[in-house]
């Protein structure tokens, strides 16, 4: 995340659904992984990690939304790359 980016942009929203299903689905680990890849890329001011009760769609799950957009099923692994697309397509538009 650029210094230009991090000062004029509005972060990457990144929703996780911490219902009962979509955390025993995947989504435990999938908070730890973002909260481990944000700390170590040192992109706090770039993305913004929230958590809600549900995301509907419980028996696609675990559910995340990133940007606004619901995906579902996804490993951990699979999150992180839609977050850096997010942020390469953010940056690239307005960088």
């Amino acid at each position: 995340c650029s210094f230009w980016y991090a000062s004029s942009m509005q972060k990457i929203v990144v929703e996780l659904c911490l219902g009962s299903s979509c955390f025993a689905r995947g989504n435990a680990e999938t908070l730890a992984y973002l909260e481990t890849y944000i700390a170590t890329h040192h992109q706090e001011d770039c993305i913004e990690l929230t958590g809600h009760l549900c995301l509907g769609n419980c028996s696609q799950g675990p559910n995340v939304k990133i940007a606004g957009k619901l995906y579902t099923a996804l490993q951990p692994e699979e999150v992180v790359c839609l977050v850096e697309k997010a942020l390469t397509m953010k940056e690239g538009f307005h960088g």
